[in-house]
């Protein structure tokens, strides 16, 4: 015979040979704990009555838990770790070399020179298809008036340096 006795409780209970080693829950508080081989008795000093063992019957199937073997790691596992660094490293070259073709692809801080002009209205066109031509481009422009009832226009303009 075999014994279970809860280190939770204190709950013993006998069970078959074939369950020794193995995870069972104690009926008592649930808690899980391994079932033991009986110590054997301490030697008789006395002959005591013979007391009738009743064949005890397999305890309830929620009682034993079938001990299963730890899993053991395939040969492949080290073979798959390296290569997931492997892939890492991948991904973070790729990364690298995709901040750096930004980095090297924007263009640089354009400076700028400034120039105002004041054409009249008779020469406008031909004056701002002239300034085009040079590079320049109209930043703002407003209608102003001069003496003499004279109109024109003032212009901001900014080409690169």
């Amino acid at each position: 015979m075999a014994i279970f006795i809860c280190s939770e409780c204190g709950h013993t209970e006998e069970t078959p040979e074939e369950y020794i080693g193995k995870k069972a829950r104690c009926l008592s508080c649930q808690t899980m704990g391994t079932v033991q081989a009986k110590p054997p008795a301490p030697p008789r000093q006395s002959p005591q009555p013979v007391v009738k063992e009743s064949s005890a019957a397999p305890p309830p199937q929620d009682f034993v838990k079938e001990e299963t073997p730890a899993p053991q790691a395939p040969a492949s596992a080290s073979r798959s770790n390296s290569l997931t660094f492997v892939l890492i490293g991948l991904v973070a070259a790729i990364l690298v070399i995709q901040l750096l073709s930004i980095q090297l692809n924007m263009p640089a801080s354009a400076q700028w020179e400034y120039k105002i002009v004041s054409p009249k209205d008779s020469v406008i066109i031909e004056e701002l298809d002239d300034l085009g031509e040079r590079g320049w481009e109209v930043v703002t422009a407003r209608r102003a008036s001069g003496y003499n009832d004279s109109y024109s226009y003032e212009m901001i303009l900014k080409r690169a340096k």
